[in-house]
């Protein structure tokens, strides 16, 4: 008989955002002598990299984060007010490092229970598992904010629309087509200049495998709809 030992887990409600490489799969079967080897590996420790650099900007306790194989997450010690900003900012802040670094992402953002145990090597939980769904369900390079989500932000007065997301029946999902959803419009505030990031978007298209070049180029109308002129 298999018994679980609770002092192994941490148990909690807290935000969570789960993000996933777009195409890592298909790169995982490369052999050693390749090239493209050396360049999955660059690539992943960049993103690494990122992560932890996102993530350790706050005070210790406030945000954590984990991975394994494609699949990135960070997650709040609550589901507190104060944890939604954290989250939201540095998930904002890590996808737009990685798209910088030509690595594109899928995210998206949950609330709810999570559990994991204290090594960090099983996650389970509506949280995690809603964030993981909506994640891999986008049909393009984007990071969402799910209807729980959004539900626990404005039962706090907070308006994610106010932090750069946007509704809009334009975000290309598979299944959750039609949900209560909010996207991120990869701007902070306003400019009076286009967005940086349609060139990396572009170059990235022309670079990438022909079955995934669609994604690139529904991420770049959204940015320019979306995009605020000052």
């Amino acid at each position: 008989m298999f018994l679980l030992n609770c002092d192994n887990w941490i148990i909690s409600n807290c935000w969570l955002a789960v993000f996933d490489i777009l195409g890592y799969r298909d790169l995982l079967s490369v052999e050693k002598d390749d090239m493209k080897f050396y360049q999955v590996l660059f690539d992943y420790q960049d993103t690494l990299n990122y992560l932890k650099e996102s993530c350790n900007q706050y005070e210790i306790g406030w945000i954590d984060y984990s991975w394994f194989s494609d699949t990135f997450l960070m997650f709040t010690p609550d589901d507190f007010a104060r944890s939604y900003r954290v989250i939201e900012f540095a998930s904002k802040n890590f996808i737009e490092k990685c798209l910088y670094s030509r690595i594109p992402m899928r995210a998206a953002i949950a609330v709810g229970p999570f559990m994991r145990t204290k090594d960090n090597r099983t996650f389970i939980g509506k949280a995690f598992l809603e964030a993981f769904e909506y994640a891999e369900d986008q049909d393009w390079i984007g990071l969402l904010m799910t209807s729980s989500a959004i539900k626990k932000a404005e039962s706090f007065g907070l308006n994610p629309t106010h932090h750069d997301f946007v509704r809009s029946d334009k975000i290309p999902m598979r299944k959750f087509a039609g949900q209560n959803i909010l996207a991120y419009r990869f701007q902070n505030g306003a400019a009076n200049f286009s967005s940086p990031l349609l060139p990396i978007l572009r170059e990235m298209k022309q670079l990438s495998d022909e079955n995934y070049r669609y994604m690139y180029e529904r991420t770049e109308q959204f940015i320019e709809e979306h995009y605020r002129y000052i």
